[in-house]
């Protein structure tokens, strides 16, 4: 039987965040100085295949590409070793970002400077990356043995196509100009979660190559869904909790970002919409179940489900000290809802349930 590595799991977690591109791109004329929009688009199109089929590889052998090799059983969630293999996928993109973003082209060869290269990158393994992207049709010349200390430039080539080059580098630049620009931890899940290259986000070509409002508001979730009634749903919420007040603000979750939403008057967010490795949901802060429990009668099952099921709690909960967890009576048995690391209830989102969500915050929400 084969081993189920951590790093693999996480790979297509990450493959999930890669975002749809539409039918029609639209394409910022500063994108366009040395390629036609059709040719532009065309190779923005191959990278986000290319994209997905690294991240496909990186499932199946993630000992090609240096991942920690941590198997699924034998570390729990909150190790060392499952952290870095929550991040791990990433290290290829990054390292991708930072030799396009470090170079140019020189008589119609794209070069990047080692030096450079090595000062602005934080990957390991680079020699062995080089190697695996080489095997994904780049070619390399300037260093020996895959070693960037080995030569003070670097040439990259695609010959199948050499308009991704242009793409990549116009993308990078970009990304590390504006989304990257004075952030201090640029591997932070947040910092990750936003970046348009890792993500290959087509919004990032919308705007000039200055100006970045991609991943500022609920589209920091929307853009991970490949659903357009999740969407749709979002939208929606963000609308109404908007007009309602509501300050908005990003989470970084370990599976995904999220937009929580929270009242002037309180220190806890109020609402969530969150992507749980790639699924929708909107975490509700119901503090006291009690008072939903009679209006539950005009609610559709869907919703009643969320307040039968019932969690073990966290261990505060077994050592006695939890001070977020939400205890009931429902259906003749009592229930229990952990809210140590999150809202206590989560449901995947419909939009024709949101005047429901919004009266069962209305009811339970303060105790």
């Amino acid at each position: 039987m084969k081993d189920t590595y951590l790093a693999s799991q996480w790979a297509l977690i990450r493959r999930n965040e890669l975002v749809d591109i539409p039918d029609q791109l639209e394409i910022h004329p500063d994108f366009l100085r040395s390629l036609s929009h059709e040719e532009f688009e065309s190779a923005f199109r191959t990278v986000g295949e290319m994209f997905y089929q690294i991240y496909s590889d990186m499932a199946d052998s993630p000992q090609r590409f240096g991942l920690p090799l941590y198997k699924a059983d034998e570390y729990d969630y909150f190790s060392n070793q499952a952290r870095e293999a929550r991040k791990a996928p990433w290290n290829l993109f990054c390292f991708m970002l930072c030799l396009f973003a470090c170079g140019n082209f020189e008589k119609n060869i794209f070069v990047a400077d080692t030096a450079e290269i090595k000062k602005i990158n934080k990957v390991k393994k680079t020699n062995l990356l080089l190697e695996v992207l080489c095997d994904h049709g780049f070619v390399f010349n300037g260093i020996q043995k895959y070693s960037l200390s080995s030569g003070a430039y670097l040439e990259i080539d695609y010959p199948d196509d050499r308009n991704i080059l242009e793409v990549l580098s116009a993308v990078a630049k970009k990304v590390t100009n504006t989304q990257l620009k004075n952030v201090k931890n640029d591997s932070s899940n947040m910092a990750a979660f936003s970046n348009a290259f890792i993500s290959w986000n087509h919004g990032i070509l919308a705007e000039d190559l200055h100006t970045c409002s991609l991943a500022e508001g609920y589209g920091y979730v929307a853009d991970k869904m490949h659903n357009e009634a999740d969407k749709e749903v979002i939208f929606v919420l963000d609308r109404l909790l908007t007009e309602r007040g509501y300050a908005k603000s990003k989470g970084d979750a370990n599976e995904g970002p999220s937009v929580r939403y929270t009242c002037k008057k309180s220190a806890a967010y109020d609402y969530a919409l969150t992507s749980d490795k790639g699924t929708l949901y909107l975490e509700l802060r119901i503090r006291n179940a009690e008072k939903c429990l009679a209006y539950l009668n005009e609610c559709p099952e869907r919703i009643l489900e969320i307040f039968r099921l019932s969690d073990a709690g966290c261990q505060n909960r077994i050592n006695g000290t939890c001070k977020f967890g939400v205890k009931y009576e429902f259906e003749g048995a009592e229930k229990w809802h952990c809210g140590c690391c999150g809202a206590p209830f989560k449901i995947r989102p419909v939009k024709e349930d949101i005047p429901h969500y919004l009266r069962l915050l209305e009811l339970g929400g303060k105790k």
